[in-house]
């Protein structure tokens, strides 16, 4: 393939104005309707038709679909990987009157091969959606293990792991902002599913900090000073919500509940602060989006994530109180999300460490849940 076909279009003034027509869009009470109880999938589905139907945004946005509607194909019909991209870089190529405009990729890929082709045909930016998810293997959010590790180490771009229709909403309002309307590089990544799950709905004016890597979902009762906190991210959430409930009614401990989209944009922010502070230590020093979030308090912190626990595990050292990161390898009897009863164990088994509560407490719930 020629490179010299894919260099994008220069950023004009008119891409700016095709993102502010395009964010206007998104910004509408018909786009928040359609959201507000979808899966993330379905959400981006909604909007990319929304997008491509409105009069407003018709020819003002790329809409690229390199993937297939389950619904509508049998997941064996379906070419999973690299061969179902498409062409669509001819777009790119010199002429008269081009310009750049936002980009949204949607495509299905289990390796690091099959992303990368995305991400180069892309030229890195854009806003790139794999919903591999939706389909079936033996890895966790059935993806290789080697893509989020990838893309954890791709400094040129950003991922994301919605879990909510209006959490990928507001990161994709944020990222088109972002690249389309300040002109910043790299691309973002959101992966997608296809489950409700038990996820409440979230404020507009907090579900906007998904775009920053975590937001609270569910504040501790007044007055009363959580006991655990508990992150999560993605599909896992889910589980970290009915989490936290069991803890409450079975185990009588207060917690609060964060959803935390992308693990490695915390994780980045907060070497990005500690960085500059080293080398402006007579200034005022810079606080990340998770220390603003998590403070100093001391009630221990549990992030659970459906990938492997190393992905959860990038915030820990940003984090004062105790940590504990889990992921779908982190109980040998399963290979997705931790399970509702491992994480109800885990919280237990760490406030035991800490003194807060009775270590028999921590054995009894490994017996109750027939985790041991």
């Amino acid at each position: 393939m020629n490179s010299e076909r894919l260099r994008p279009s220069a950023f004009t003034p008119q891409t700016r104005l095709a993102a502010f027509a395009c964010l206007e869009k998104l910004a509408g009470e018909d786009m928040e309707r359609a959201c507000f109880a979808a899966s993330p999938y379905r959400a981006i589905q909604a909007i990319s038709q929304g997008l491509a139907q409105d009069d407003a945004t018709n020819g003002k946005v790329w809409i690229v679909r390199a993937s297939t509607d389950p619904q509508t194909h049998p997941a064996d019909d379906v070419d999973m990987d690299v061969g179902n991209i498409s062409a669509w870089p001819l777009w790119f190529r010199d002429g008269p009157g081009r310009f750049e405009m936002p980009l949204l990729y949607l495509l299905r890929s289990e390796s690091v091969a099959g992303v990368r082709a995305a991400v180069y045909e892309a030229t890195d930016r854009g806003i790139l959606c794999n919903d591999a998810e939706l389909t079936s293997s033996r890895w966790p959010k059935n993806v290789q293990p080697a893509v989020p590790l990838w893309l954890a180490s791709s400094l040129n771009g950003t991922p994301y792991d919605p879990a909510s229709g209006l959490e990928a909403l507001a990161i994709l309002r944020a990222a088109m902002q972002v690249m389309y309307v300040d002109d910043k590089p790299g691309f973002f990544y959101m992966t997608l599913h296809d489950n409700n799950g038990k996820v409440p709905a979230s404020a507009q004016t907090e579900v906007h900090d998904a775009y920053k890597g975590m937001y609270r979902l569910i504040a501790a009762p007044e007055s009363s000073t959580p006991a655990v906190r508990l992150l999560g991210a993605g599909q896992a959430l889910g589980n970290v919500v009915e989490a936290a409930r069991l803890l409450r009614e079975d185990w009588n401990i207060t917690g609060e509940v964060w959803s935390c989209p992308s693990y490695t944009r915390l994780a980045r922010e907060g070497h990005e602060a500690e960085h500059w502070n080293m080398l402006h230590p007579l200034s005022k020093k810079k606080t990340s989006h998770i220390q603003m979030c998590l403070g100093s308090g001391q009630s221990p912190v549990l992030a659970v994530t459906g990938y492997g626990q190393h992905i959860a595990d990038q915030i820990g050292g940003f984090v004062s109180a105790r940590f504990v990161a889990l992921g779908a390898d982190s109980h040998r009897e399963t290979t997705g999300s931790p399970s509702v009863q491992w994480i109800v164990a885990a919280a237990l088994k760490v406030l035991g460490d800490e003194g807060i509560l009775p270590m028999r407490q921590a054995q009894e719930a490994l017996k109750r849940y027939a985790l041991a």
